[in-house]
């Protein structure tokens, strides 16, 4: 059976699972809607360009060009504001509607790795696991954020990489298009570039073809064709090279104390005390109390009156100097030397962890509980799903290596940060549909059995 074939045979019960995460969706956008402190970065280019005033982030003239983000999702959003007027609403209704497309993306992966007499249960399990069970992704179709359209991106990459694997070259070409797209829509989105150069790296070290070197070149060639009209843009506004968006978002040559982000990233491991960053990215904002930091993150007594007076002095400058930064650059480095299995063992330990199992929810316990346990039979069942899908062995690596890149790369970021986790949950939840089909498979065949049993004579 193909995924069309199955798509054909079984529109029924996939409308219905469609329709009700349809419902789910479009319950959230409108009852509880969300708007996040960064929407404006997305919002006043998408108003901006339909205005005619370029792609700025200036609320006033002059309109000056801005770099602050890439362009895909303000895009996404002036397209909605165009067709439905300035409504948020709007834009979360499109993301949830484009989501229903994710989820069949989800469902043709798990029909992808699933062995064939499991094909079908797999992908009915994966559509309703993504479309009604999967809160961490849902849940952003109540914000003006790139979270969806990266989602929708990630996974059809990986999808046509699938396609790629089994019809030819020139589906490459694609995927690295896809892949540029996504990169337009978040710049981590390089996580999966790398991932995916990584699998067509093995493919040709496995099997020395010339066909997979053109793969790979093709894949590689069509990024940049994606990007260079953002990179000709940003040549010509800033005379600079610029393929993505500027270093830290900042919407202008605003400075940060990398000093100061390095010693964050000796102990941090969660969002429980995301206000540190305030000060760094959004200077002149004293919200942030560095007296709530427990004493255990601190290394002895004197380490804890330098980090204080440091902030004494932000408190009375407004922002962060650069012997500031370097100040705290010293405190980190020493840190650094006194445990340096904490900082490069444990620590990323702990932030993935908390990344996949915890995250924001870790300064309220029973949020914890909770989170973690409607994750983990995902992960679980991801990992066996994994494992039973391991002989279509390149559809398994693909998976694993977008899956463990990104996880990697948080367990070494300074800001552990749940949303940059949920573009891989859709291939987590594709092996959990595996998984899925199994149980079900399972479950089935005992009620026949009792059923069986129960009938007299």
């Amino acid at each position: 059976m193909s995924f069309r074939e199955f798509l054909s045979s079984s529109r029924i019960p996939i409308l219905i699972i469609l329709l009700l995460a349809l419902g789910i969706r479009v319950s959230l956008a409108v009852s509880y809607p969300r708007s996040a402190f960064d929407e404006d970065r997305y919002t006043i280019p998408a108003v901006n360009m339909l205005a005619g005033h370029g792609f700025s982030v200036n609320v006033e003239e002059p309109y000056l060009p801005a770099e602050h983000a890439v362009p895909a999702y303000p895009l996404f959003v002036a397209a909605v504001y165009a067709i439905f007027g300035e409504r948020p609403l709007a834009v979360r209704i499109a993301q949830s509607v484009m989501d229903l497309v994710t989820c069949l993306l989800v469902a043709f992966l798990s029909f992808s790795l699933a062995p064939p007499s499991l094909r079908r249960p797999a992908a009915i399990s994966a559509l309703v696991i993504y479309g009604c069970l999967s809160w961490f992704t849902l849940n952003w179709t109540r914000y003006v954020l790139t979270e969806m359209l990266a989602l929708f991106f990630t996974t059809l990459a990986v999808a046509l990489g699938v396609v790629a694997l089994k019809r030819g070259r020139w589906w490459w070409l694609l995927v690295g298009a896809t892949c540029g797209l996504a990169l337009l829509t978040r710049p981590d989105s390089v996580l999966l570039v790398l991932a995916l150069v990584l699998f067509l790296l093995l493919q040709i070290v496995r099997r020395a073809a010339a066909p997979n070197v053109v793969n790979l070149l093709l894949f590689c060639l069509a990024i940049p064709v994606v990007l260079a009209p953002w990179i000709a843009r940003n040549y010509l506004a800033f005379e600079r090279f610029q393929p993505l968006a500027s270093e830290y978002a900042f919407a202008g040559d605003e400075y940060m104390p990398t000093g100061y982000l390095k010693w964050i990233r000796t102990w941090m491991t969660d969002e429980t005390y995301f206000p540190a960053f305030t000060p760094a990215f959004l200077p002149g904002d004293r919200s942030f109390n560095p007296k709530e930091l427990p004493d255990s993150l601190f290394d002895s007594e004197q380490e804890r009156a330098e980090v204080l007076q440091l902030f004494a002095e932000y408190d009375q400058l407004g922002h962060f100097t650069p012997g500031m930064s370097d100040k705290f650059r010293t405190i980190a480095d020493d840190r650094i030397k006194r445990a340096p299995v904490r900082y490069f063992v444990w620590l990323p330990i702990n932030r993935i962890a908390s990344v996949w199992l915890t995250g924001f929810a870790t300064n309220n316990r029973f949020h914890r509980v909770l989170r973690m346990l409607f994750v983990l039979p995902i992960l679980i069942g991801g990992v066996l799903g994994l494992a039973l899908g391991a002989r279509n062995q390149p559809l398994t690596e693909l998976l694993l290596l977008v899956i463990l890149t990104r996880t990697v790369f948080l367990g070494y970021h300074y800001a552990p940060e749940t949303r940059y986790i949920v573009e891989v949950y859709p291939m987590m939840i594709a092996a959990c549909g595996v998984t899925g089909a199994v149980l079900w498979g399972y479950l089935h065949r005992v009620w026949k059995r009792e059923a069986a049993e129960d009938q007299p004579g």
